[in-house]
This record gives C-alpha cells, structure tokens and sequence, in this order.
C-alpha cells in the first residue's frame, strides 16, 4: 500500500488544481428573445411554440390562447409555426 501513496497524494492535488480553475470561468448572462413572449407571440403568426407551451390566435388583435406548460420543460427559442392568413378585402 505505501507504493500507491505518492500516486494518490498527486490525483488529490490535480483534482484541486481543476477544480480551482473550473471555479473562475464566467459564464454569460442569460439573453431573451427580441422582446418576444411567448404569450405575445411573433408578430405575423397564428401558431407559435418554445417547446414548452403552445399558443394559437385567430386574429391578428385577438387575444392568444396557450397551453400550460409541463413541470420539468425547459423552454426553447420561439418558433412560428404558422404564418398568420392575409386579411381578407
């Protein structure tokens, strides 16, 4: 057992040593999406989702209606799902 000593001590201190430099990355702040909620929606869809909720309106000035999210989701970007129709004449 006295053989494995010195290996032991030298894996202690390169796991301090990387755990030393692990602690000091930064890590950048959280962005959002261009003033996008998902209760909003992009503007020009009918249909939208992040992966998470799903939102869906009729009308341009109509009020969405969405879906509740699920406990352990993690929201993704916004997509637009489908392109709202064009008004009609």
């Amino acid at each position: 057992m006295r053989h494995y000593t010195p290996v032991v001590a030298l894996l202690a201190l390169a796991g301090s040593v990387a755990a030393a430099l692990a602690a000091e990355i930064e890590i950048p702040p959280r962005r959002g999406h261009d003033n996008v909620s998902v209760q909003k929606g992009p503007p020009n869809c009918s249909r939208w989702s992040d992966g998470c909720v799903n939102c869906s309106r009729d009308d341009k000035d109509a009020e969405p209606i969405c879906s509740n999210i699920g406990i352990a989701c993690q929201p993704k970007a916004i997509t637009c799902l489908s392109r709202a129709s064009a008004p009609k004449p």
